[in-house]
């Protein structure tokens, strides 16, 4: 059984899937399964992923359903002591799991680890980075006013999934802001302060084109984080 189960959700992500999936395959540390979701792709992201001839890769391919379905979903099939979450556009650092391993693993407290990541465009040239709270105490105030931890550069416990859920359909495009606020004040949780994702941002991606709707659900989930710092 793997240590480590990555989860990815596909949607006609052909342009920088191959790179995406090549930056998870060649990471240092290799007791993993990478479960992917072929959410109804339309373009050759079926091809792309079966073109990988590796045993770690369990595809599912079906209709679409959309993001938090597909994530659900594959958390169902994870087998993994911790899950990390990938996104189709996205670079992990080839030490990327090995570290969030050995700290995850050196603090048996914290539920949830997240990095701070590079900020990419569509040619991969780096146009910023994204510095989050390092420290339990600074995330729970972060939260409050905005999302402490970078989706897919996260990696969680298991166990604490199947004690609080899974993402909430009802979120949708938000579901990681709400998720972690279920998690932040029950638990510890942290961010190891070093870049280990190459975040890409394109006109095409969900934070891009979701704007105004993330931004109402995203007060709607502040105003749960503050019902949850209360209820502690």
């Amino acid at each position: 059984m793997p240590r480590v189960s990555v989860v990815m959700s596909v949607y006609n992500g052909q342009k920088y899937l191959k790179e995406s999936i090549e930056s998870i395959l060649n990471q240092t540390y290799k007791d993993f399964e990478f479960v992917i979701i072929n959410d109804g792709s339309n373009d050759n992201s079926k091809k792309i992923i079966e073109s990988f001839s590796n045993k770690r890769i369990i595809l599912i391919s079906r209709e679409n359903k959309g993001l938090v379905f597909s994530l659900n979903q594959a958390i169902g099939v994870a087998k993994g002591q911790y899950l990390a979450r990938m996104d189709a556009d996205d670079i992990s650092d080839p030490t990327r799991f090995q570290k969030q391993v050995e700290f995850m693993d050196a603090h048996p407290d914290v539920a949830l680890c997240g990095t701070w990541a590079k900020i990419i465009n569509q040619a991969g040239h780096v146009i910023g980075q994204y510095k989050t709270p390092i420290a339990s105490t600074q995330i729970r105030r972060a939260i409050l006013f905005h999302n402490p931890f970078i989706h897919p550069t996260v990696m969680f416990r298991r166990s604490i999934i199947n004690e609080i859920g899974n993402y909430n359909p009802h979120f949708k495009n938000i579901e990681d802001y709400e998720l972690w606020t279920r998690i932040v004040y029950k638990y510890n949780t942290a961010n190891i302060g070093e870049f280990l994702i190459s975040y890409r941002t394109t006109k095409e991606s969900i934070t891009q084109s979701k704007k105004t709707q993330m931004r109402l659900k995203g007060i709607l989930v502040r105003f749960l984080a503050l019902l949850r710092f209360f209820e502690r």
